[in-house]
């Protein structure tokens, strides 16, 4: 009974370690993916001041949240991310700010896909 009674402890322990991990991993991206949304629309309004420090703010913003995504995510996505990320404030202070919209929106993307990697539907199952 013991041994039933330790399962069932750690099967929910299981269970909330996933639904917390889910549910960081959305909170968090979903913030990447606004902020990154606010640069892309400085970019296009030609307003380099404001798309560097969005860029800036999304840099910093994701080194934080790295930090927590990396105890439960593959790096290999994560890291995807940081590189894209990196390139943003070198290219806010570029002429043409068309390479800078499209690295917004290709983090955006990766950001996207990185919470719906979390989310139980059939293909993340299988």
């Amino acid at each position: 009974m013991k041994r039933m009674a330790i399962a069932a402890a750690i099967f929910i322990t299981a269970i909330f370690l996933c639904f917390a991990g889910s549910h960081t991993t959305k909170v968090l991206t979903e913030s990447l993916a606004g902020t990154l949304d606010k640069a892309q629309q400085a970019a296009q309004a030609n307003d380099a001041k404001s798309a560097y420090a969005f860029s800036s703010k999304a840099c910093s913003d994701w080194q934080k949240s790295h930090q927590i995504l990396c105890t439960f995510q593959p790096h290999s996505r994560l890291e995807a991310i940081d590189q894209t990320l990196a390139t943003l404030p070198d290219l806010s202070r570029c002429d043409n700010l068309g390479q800078f919209e499209s690295e917004c929106a290709r983090g955006k993307t990766l950001a996207e896909n990185l919470r719906e990697s979390e989310l139980p539907l059939l293909q993340n199952i299988l």
